[in-house]
């Protein structure tokens, strides 16, 4: 081999070494990058397990202390039933948002995988939303249940109809209607910033990181 041919085939061997550690810088980023979405999926599904267990949970809780009142239906039933309703449907939505999270591949194109993701982020806003911030109204109705089951009493018993709905409905109400308005005031007001921020929290801080770790996963995809 000739000194000329040597030196061609060792800048050849260069350029090879050199194309590899450039694949390497786009690889191991996006490999990483994949891992970490898949974490952050699989925290996403355990929370919605963690809701359907609650929610079994609830519905067994109120469905216990208004199916033993049905003879003397009152505040304390509605109370039950109410807790039972939410119960089953903290189960559904939970059910439905275990779904699109399970469907999320990173393996899949990344058309498939912004719509699932897109999908649940509309279940789990309707879940705060109508799970979260009845919070505002249910918390009397709760209560009550709880105390029927721990104690056995009837903590609305000397209320009356009249206390109970001023103290849940009104109060509660005024909560849960002003949350929802200043969501809506900030949408159009072109307060996108305000608005993507109520939207957030009530989505919860383990599908944000989803969220993050997905875009960076698409970006390397791109790249």
């Amino acid at each position: 081999m000739t000194k000329e041919q040597t030196m061609d085939f060792d800048a050849l061997r260069a350029t090879i070494a050199s194309l590899d550690d450039r694949g390497s810088d786009i690889v191991v980023p996006a490999a990483t990058a994949a891992r970490k979405a898949d974490r952050s999926i699989a925290a996403v599904k355990n929370g919605q397990v963690v809701q359907i267990a609650a929610g079994i949970v609830v519905a067994l809780a109120g469905g216990t202390v208004w199916s033993g009142l049905l003879a003397r239906p009152g505040l304390l039933f509605a109370s039950g039933l109410l807790g039972n309703l939410y119960g089953v449907a903290m189960i559904a939505l939970g059910i439905a948002g275990l779904v699109h999270a399970a469907r999320i591949d990173m393996a899949a194109p990344v058309a498939k995988t912004e719509g699932h993701m897109a999908r649940l982020r509309r279940i789990r806003l309707a879940s705060a939303w109508a799970l979260g911030a009845s919070w505002w109204v249910l918390w009397v109705p709760f209560m009550a249940v709880i105390v029927r089951l721990l104690w056995g009493a009837d903590m609305l018993a000397p209320i009356g109809v009249g206390a109970w709905l001023v103290v849940t409905l009104a109060s509660g109400a005024a909560g849960w209607a002003g949350m929802a308005l200043l969501r809506r005031w900030a949408s159009r007001t072109g307060r996108t910033a305000l608005a993507g921020r109520i939207d957030d929290m009530m989505t919860g801080e383990s599908f944000r990181a989803a969220q993050r770790d997905l875009a960076a996963v698409a970006r390397f995809t791109a790249e």
